[in-house]
């Protein structure tokens, strides 16, 4: 009888363990139709060299913002460089496709001719171009 007692016992636990580990292994599964969201990426006090189409540009700002895959924003005090210009600004946003940058803020362009003072700009570098906003002074270099 103390046998059939043990062995009831011993029966009851084993069933009850399992069932716990069946519980605990439930409630740990992640349902797959949990979307993650992706974080923002921000780096500070950044600097780099980008290859585009176009050429080799360097890059800087206080801090980088990552958008999506085409876009990033140069928050604060920024510049872009290329072999004919650098630009020196503040909040330049920039499509890395299309290779467009731009900012509403105000701007100093540094090429071999001279330096340009504008209010904001719009850089369409594949084509060679930059389009100033607003009142622009420009000093020719002696």
């Amino acid at each position: 009888m103390t046998l059939n007692l043990n062995k009831k016992i011993i029966n009851i636990l084993i069933i009850f363990f399992l069932g716990i580990q069946l519980t605990i292994y439930i409630y740990n599964q992640k349902p797959l139709t949990e979307n993650f969201s992706q974080k923002k990426i921000t780096v500070e006090n950044f600097s780099s060299i980008v290859l585009s189409k176009s050429g080799i540009n360097k890059i800087g700002s206080e801090k980088l913002n990552k958008i999506d895959e085409d876009n990033i924003f140069l928050e604060g005090n920024s510049y872009l460089e290329n072999k004919d210009y650098k630009i020196y600004g503040k909040n330049i946003s920039i499509n890395l496709s299309k290779e467009i940058s731009n900012s509403d803020d105000p701007v100093e362009v540094i090429n071999s001719m001279g330096t340009l003072k504008g209010k904001g700009f719009k850089n369409l570098d594949y084509d060679g171009k930059i389009i100033f906003k607003g009142e622009v002074n420009f000093v020719i270099n002696k």
